[in-house]
């Protein structure tokens, strides 16, 4: 179609009145009520420029002020051509199409088909409800052409053959119904076709899911409000994606306090169960403990009683003396530490001394003294290592042997007088055996450990 060529719709064919063939949210308009004028660009144009330059052009060519007017357009897929399309806002009324804030989108149905593309020249009728719409498609192009509207046919049989250009002798003819609109979530249309009879082997027509801008630019509501509607949808798209955010995160919060409830739960079955085993385990732990003692006594070869001994031999040994021992600690490789109270601090040196001086015993670290206000007696604390020497007992000397008493020679059996006596007593040497001194404790006085 060349620029500046009207593609009016047959004024003989009116369309029928307060019928309007529209889907849910989506209001398709029969192009009867449309004066579609094809305007070129110019190079320089940039694109955001683009729906200026389309009004400006509306308003050049159209017979009505822009204010009595319901137009919009479609732009060419290389930008180089535009669209433009209008209706009068009276006619669409007297029509029954007044309250057109109520659809979604508001479009001409030959706009439904923007984005198709067919391998060669074809002749698309459009069916309607009550009317059909035809336009010229040419091979490879995605925008109509020669559109206008036509008596709806009665059967496929029955179409209005398509009137083909001169110059396109190998045209193609497709006969095409709409079906229902499918709109998504974010208000996104999706256009799909019924072919009635013998399709094209090749080409696309459907589905046709026009972008965001486009159906913008090819609503023909005024600019203003789809200026408004546009912000309103696009608020009402943000609040309705933040609130799925937040179902999203309460049912996350729910899923997690979910999962919190049933840990808490098998945490008490396993407190629970330990609790149970408390005792068993604390019997386990003591033995295994005394065990290990047991292990470091074979290992070290503590002495815990001849340690004991040999403090309390050297305490005993001082006679009346104040030391008292409250608490004595024994560790590994013989360690002993003795807390206890002694009458003055000369005692306990005296006692510390004679630890030192013992042979037995090696003072760690200076002892710990402290004598309280009101306190009679000194605290202290005392750390000696011990060192174990056996016990060897003096060595018994062996009994002088009996001497030997030398046999009498006999007597001459003759002389009476010779002979001994019977009432005197032999006498037979012997000595004395020293027995080893044994010493006894001396038994403590009152209040030694």
């Amino acid at each position: 179609m060349s620029p500046n060529t009207p593609a009016v719709s047959n004024p003989t064919n009116i369309a029928p009145e307060n019928e309007p063939t529209s889907q849910p949210d989506v209001l398709l308009l029969p192009a009867e009520y449309f004066f579609v004028e094809t305007v070129e660009v110019p190079p320089a144009l940039a694109a955001n420029e683009l729906a200026d330059f389309a009004e400006l052009s509306m308003e050049a060519i159209a017979p009505f002020p822009l204010e009595q007017l319901r137009w919009g357009f479609l732009t060419a897929p290389d930008g180089q051509s535009l669209l433009i399309y209008a209706a009068v806002n009276e006619r669409l009324k007297r029509a029954g199409y007044s309250e057109l804030e109520n659809y979604t989108w508001v479009l001409p149905d030959f706009a439904t088909l923007y984005g198709a593309r067919f391998n060669s020249d074809t002749q698309v009728r459009l069916q309607g409800e009550s009317y059909d719409t035809t336009f010229h498609w040419p091979s490879g192009e995605s925008m109509p052409e020669q559109i206008r509207s036509l008596p709806p046919s009665l059967s496929p049989g029955d179409a209005t053959p398509v009137t083909s250009p001169p110059d396109s002798s190998d045209s193609q003819t497709i006969q095409l119904r709409a079906l229902p609109v499918e709109i998504s979530e974010n208000g996104q249309p999706t256009f799909q076709f019924e072919t009635i009879g013998n399709a094209p082997s090749n080409g696309h027509w459907s589905p046709l899911t026009p972008d965001e801008h486009v159906l913008w630019q090819a609503d023909i509501r005024p600019a203003d409000y789809k200026t408004q509607e546009r912000s309103a949808r696009r608020t009402t798209a943000l609040i309705t994606r933040i609130l799925g955010y937040a179902a999203l995160f309460a049912l996350f919060l729910i899923l997690l306090e979910g999962l919190l409830f049933a840990g808490q739960f098998w945490l008490g079955t396993r407190q629970a169960k330990i609790d149970r085993q408390a005792s068993s385990v604390r019997r386990v732990e003591d033995t295994q403990s005394l065990m290990n003692k047991l292990e470091q006594v074979a290992q070290n070869e503590l002495r815990p009683i001849a340690i004991l001994r040999a403090a309390n031999n050297i305490r005993t040994a001082l006679g009346t003396t104040g030391i008292e021992y409250d608490e004595t600690i024994i560790e590994g490789n013989n360690r002993i530490t003795i807390e206890g109270k002694a009458n003055t601090i000369n005692e306990l040196n005296a006692y510390t001394d004679a630890l030192r001086k013992s042979g037995t015993f090696e003072l760690v670290d200076p002892p710990k003294s402290l004598k309280r206000a009101g306190q009679t007696k000194v605290t202290f604390s005392v750390s000696l290592d011990y060192t174990h020497r056996e016990f060897q007992p003096e060595p018994e000397s062996e009994p002088e042997p009996e001497p030997r008493i030398a046999p009498t020679p006999p007597r001459p059996t003759s002389s009476v007088s010779d002979a001994p006596s019977v009432s005197e007593p032999q006498r037979i040497g012997a000595k004395t055996i020293p027995l080893p001194k044994t010493t006894l404790p001396a038994i403590q006085a009152k209040g030694d450990q």
